[in-house]
This record gives C-alpha cells, sequence and structure tokens, in this order.
C-alpha cells in the first residue's frame, strides 16, 4: 500500500493540484444573487446654487450571476455619479441605467432602488449666527464654568432662504468639561440643525472655556427674637350721660277779658 502511495508521487501531487484547481472554477461559476448599496455622489454644484431636498446617498441593487463576479461587484461598488454643472433652479431628474453602473461582465442587474434620483436645487442665501455653547458635565469641586467665548464669534450660515431666516444662532457639539480646574482652550466642532440643508463657514471655532472657583457662600446672619408683645387690655365701655334737659314749658295763660265799651259822648248817666 505505501509503495502504491509513494510510486510517481510527483504526478499525482500534480493531479491533485488541478483537481483542486477545477473544484474552485466550478464553485466560483455556481450562480448567485446578492444586495449591493452603491453610494451616490453629487458633483458641480454651482456656487450660488443649494440642494433643496433629501437626496439618496445610496442605491440599492439586486444582482444575479456568477458567485465570484457578483462578490467582485459587493467587494468594489461603483459610485452613482450626479453631475450638476450648468443646473438652474428647479427640479432634476437622473435615471439610475444599468450600463451606467460599471458592473463586472456576466452579471445581471434584477433591482434598483431607486431607479430615479430628484434633485431640487435653489437659490443659495447667506447670512451671519453667532454661536452658543453646550456645555457637558461639571469642572472639579469648587470650580466653576464663568463663562465660554469663541473665536470667531460669529459664522456664516447659507442655504435657501426660508431655512435661514429665523437661524439667529448655531449650537457646539457637547464640550466637556469634567474635572476642570482652569480655563481651557479648545476646537469646537459646530452643529447644524436637524433637518435643514444648510452650510456653515467656518465649520469648526476656538472655545475658551474660564474656570473659576466657586464663590463661598456666606452664612446670612441670624435674626434676634422678635420681642414678646401683650394685647392691651380691653377698655371699658363709657358710661352713657344723659343729655341736656329740656325746660319747663311755661303754662299756658288765659285769655284777657274784654273790657266793657266806654260810653259814648254827650250822653249822660240816668
Amino acid at each position: 500500500m505505501l509503495k502504491f502511495i509513494t510510486n510517481n508521487w510527483k504526478l499525482k501531487l500534480i493531479s491533485l493540484g488541478i483537481a483542486v484547481a477545477l473544484w474552485s472554477f466550478v464553485v466560483g461559476q455556481e450562480s448567485a444573487e446578492i444586495t449591493v448599496r452603491m453610494p451616490v455622489v453629487m458633483t458641480g454644484l454651482p456656487a450660488d446654487m443649494v440642494v433643496a431636498n433629501q437626496v439618496a446617498n445610496e442605491v440599492e441593487l439586486r444582482l444575479y450571476g456568477p458567485q465570484s463576479l457578483v462578490r467582485q461587484a459587493a467587494n468594489r461598488p461603483a459610485a452613482k455619479q450626479l453631475n450638476l454643472a450648468g443646473m438652474g433652479t428647479g427640479e432634476h431628474i437622473f435615471q439610475v441605467l444599468p450600463e451606467e453602473l460599471n458592473l463586472p461582465p456576466g452579471t445581471e442587474v434584477l433591482r434598483i432602488s431607486p431607479a430615479r434620483l430628484k434633485v431640487v436645487l435653489a437659490k443659495r442665501f447667506s447670512r451671519t449666527a453667532a454661536v452658543r455653547p453646550v456645555i457637558k458635565g461639571n469642572p472639579e469641586h469648587g470650580f466653576e464654568v464663568a463663562e465660554v467665548t469663541f473665536a470667531p464669534p460669529e459664522v456664516t450660515v447659507s442655504g435657501i432662504k426660508q431655512e435661514i431666516t429665523d437661524l439667529d444662532w448655531i449650537w457646539t457639539v457637547p464640550l466637556e468639561v469634567t474635572g476642570l480646574t482652569k480655563t481651557t482652550t479648545l476646537k469646537a466642532n459646530l452643529r447644524p440643525p436637524d433637518g435643514r440643508s444648510i452650510r456653515l463657514s467656518p465649520t469648526t471655532v476656538q472655545a475658551t472655556i474660564t474656570i473659576r472657583p466657586r464663590p463661598a457662600k456666606v452664612p446670612a446672619p441670624a435674626k434676634a427674637p422678635a420681642p414678646e408683645t401683650k394685647a392691651a387690655p380691653e377698655t371699658p365701655p363709657a358710661p352713657e350721660t344723659p343729655g341736656p334737659s329740656k325746660a319747663p314749658q311755661a303754662p299756658e295763660t288765659p285769655e284777657a277779658s274784654q273790657a266793657p265799651p266806654a260810653p259814648a259822648a254827650g250822653t249822660t248817666g240816668p
């Protein structure tokens, strides 16, 4: 048995190598179906324009073909280029065509999603916005953040008019101050508002975080107890004084009797 194995061993080794190569070739030719995600890249955007809508950042491809080829496409996906050079304001549609995807020969595209990409261009407007800090953590015990200043203190914000009109400030990403005991200067990245297609210039600023000892709390002086007050004794009601007496009314006098009439002149008595 051993003689059979060792006899012409070189030829047998070559035969084994050929068999392995054939097996690898056959396995590589087996068909496979695989999903590939292709990035979308926009180029040539005019300087006075801005993309006013959300554009898909990748296209999903469903490929079918020899296993080795579809895996090759998955490992090195080509990018879908959207050339915006020379385009004006408004809506622009880009088709995603299989022949433009630069796939290995022998692969079949079963599905493209999305098959159409819409890009809306609008006039670019600009304004300035103040930089505001977002603080994370706390300084060392006994210290506090006195202030945060930026250089530059303002940045330029550009985008479509309705998205920047009310944008008075831009927040930084959180600035870590945990454990600080002295003033620190660092680079701060700016965070554009979510859901808005805006550009910032610059995108980073220099932040100076001023740290100072926390003022000691002075205890308030103790208040003296208020003197005890006694209620005043009740005053007895004043005695009722009689009113002025009325003078007695004079008795009514009888009427005077009439005197007899005087005798007429020239008459004599009897």
